[in-house]
């Protein structure tokens, strides 16, 4: 009786007690309200739920039938929390670099991490742990001075008023009476956590099982801005968010909306899964980042914690290089902007705000000069971020050639900011940066001997965005050649190529490389990433050339890789 009373309670107070307001909004008014998120560049999601008890699937594996409904739910029992210190969880999160953190509040699944009033699962009345998950965790960002993100799923497969239950089996189907009782209920949750914790930011999920009409989006949002009229909202809400969501794929090119986040696992779970040990590597997941900054994006980078509460330490280690990587470059990564286009440089960039400082992110140890192409502003000098380190240059032609320190590097992605004497400007380079470093080596007999079969055969090269550095195709488009300056700080990657491999060798010497593929997702069309192993000891002292044999003609993702299913 008291949770029903609460219940009526929080749904008075959301449509009786708060003014009505107008919810337009200019261009400049939401870019203001955007700004700390455009600015944060890294945000920490936290999959934390029943589903690491057992760690399986967060509510796919009953909805999918890899496990049945009533075992699932027994995994209420297992939940403990016993090692749960929100706390210690904002001081990892601030120490990592990020400026914000989301975490789920409900899953699919149902279950609530708070003290709900609603008549429904939570942990406070029906897990061992018997507390409220959010409470701590808000006060704990909030201490931190961290952005306060939650994710909340708009469906809710164990609710019994809400149709879908099973993926083959369905509660009911046009009964407007009960699909209102649920609209109440998730409203009624609504109310409780914007009215309990306030957040900055609210992630929703599970949009596409209904249309925005049905799901009440308009009266969700107006109602989010009136507890909070600087509310953030995710994309997920059919039509009425604020920025867009791609989830695992990296886009290729920079989304149209101007305001987007790629959600991504460090391995291939959302939630704890003790048997997923296929983590990608802090370079990896490092150079991703840098590419989200580039475009202008943000990376929401996620953990699963154990039921226990406490974070995996392979997690707790990327997070660590994740600290001391931002913590070098906090420069070139909060509050800048999307960088040039890669027919400038072969390689991420982003540029200061007031546009007179561009960074360069380089993740290799280059023989030659790196190059900006068509840059039409004097420069006053060329530094190495974090180190301070002034590095020579010259500066003719609109064409900057800068002399690398190799010796400076970092060891996942060097940082080199180019001061410019006025804000940038960029005229249509008169030479492609490909022919610009074949031209490096063109005058070494030796190597262009080595390299002859290849270079009878390279004809254009492929769009900017797929590779970092030069490249060419073969004259049936079957090959496709990857240009490598210097030692590679870690594996080739190869974005957005729907080709399949056939066969991947070093030219000249015939050594064949292996790769794999991580992120493609069974239900998106959008590709994985390739990364490519290139031991050390095959690498040419001028530059090594990488053949790449496909199953056809060459075939390339250029779409924004914006997410199609749910995390």
């Amino acid at each position: 009786m008291r949770k029903h009373v609460l219940f009526i309670l929080t749904c008075l107070i959301a449509t009786s007690v708060m003014a009505q307001q107008d919810v337009t909004e200019t261009d400049k008014a939401k870019e203001k309200r955007m700004q700390w998120f455009k600015d944060a560049k890294l945000g920490i999601f936290i999959h934390y739920g029943i589903y690491a008890v057992n760690g399986i699937d967060e509510s796919w594996s009953f909805f999918n039938g890899y496990i049945n409904y009533d075992d699932y739910i027994k995994q209420l029992d297992g939940f403990t929390a016993a090692k749960y210190d929100a706390g210690e969880w904002a001081k990892i999160i601030k120490a990592s670099g990020a400026k914000y953190a989301v975490l789920t509040t409900k899953h699919h699944d149902g279950v609530a991490l708070w003290d709900t009033k609603t008549e429904h699962f939570n942990t406070v009345d029906d897990t061992p742990a018997k507390r409220d998950i959010v409470e701590p965790f808000v006060k704990a960002l909030r201490k931190e001075k961290l952005k306060v993100g939650l994710y909340y799923s708009l469906i809710d497969w164990s609710y019994p008023d809400y149709p879908a239950h099973l993926r083959n089996e369905n509660r009911y189907q046009n009964d407007d009476e009960r699909w209102n009782k649920f609209t109440d209920f998730y409203f009624a949750q609504m109310n409780e956590l914007s009215g309990r914790f306030n957040p900055d930011l609210y992630w929703f999920d599970g949009d596409w099982e209904h249309s925005a009409e049905e799901w009440k989006s308009k009266e969700l949002r107006e109602l989010m801005l009136k507890y909070n009229k600087n509310i953030i909202l995710n994309s997920r809400l059919q039509g009425y968010g604020d920025y867009d969501t791609p989830e695992q794929g990296v886009p290729i090119k920079k989304p149209n909306n101007p305001y987007w986040e790629l959600c991504m696992t460090m391995n291939d779970s959302w939630g704890y899964q003790h048997n997923d040990h296929n983590y990608k590597s802090p370079y990896q997941l490092i150079r991703i980042f840098v590419d989200c900054i580039s475009m202008g994006g943000n990376l929401l980078l996620d953990i699963g914690p154990h039921a226990d509460g406490s974070i995996p330490q392979e997690q707790l280690d990327i997070l660590k290089e994740f600290g001391r990587w931002t913590s070098k470059h906090e420069e070139a990564i909060y509050g800048t902007l999307a960088g040039i286009d890669t027919k400038h440089f072969n390689g991420p960039t982003a540029l200061s705000k007031d546009g007179k400082t561009l960074y360069l992110y380089i993740d290799n140890q280059p023989n030659h000069p790196v190059l900006v192409n068509g840059l039409d502003a004097g420069v006053e000098k060329v530094r190495v971020v974090g180190q301070e380190k002034e590095l020579s240059y010259t500066y003719n032609n609109k064409l900057l050639s800068v002399n690398m320190d190799n010796a400076q590097a970092d060891p996942m992605v060097t940082v080199v900011a180019v001061e410019l004497k006025h804000s940038i400007k960029l005229v249509e380079p008169a030479t492609s940066l490909s022919t610009y470093a074949l031209a490096e080596v063109a005058n070494d007999e030796m190597w262009n001997k080595k390299h002859q079969i290849a270079l009878d055969d390279m004809t254009e090269s492929i769009p900017g965005g797929h590779y970092n550095g030069a490249t060419a195709l073969s004259k049936d488009k079957n090959i496709l050649y990857l240009m490598v300056d210097g030692k590679n700080n870690g594996p080739l990657v190869v974005r957005g190529l729907k080709n399949k491999i056939n066969r991947i060798w070093v030219v000249g010497n015939g050594t064949k490389l292996s790769h794999k593929v991580i992120g493609k997702q069974y239900w998106s069309d959008v590709p994985g990433i390739t990364y490519i192993d290139l031991p050390e000891k095959v690498l040419d002292k001028e530059m090594t050339v990488i053949a790449v044999l496909l199953d056809g003609e060459l075939d390339l993702y250029r779409g924004k890789g914006h997410v199609i299913e749910s995390n």
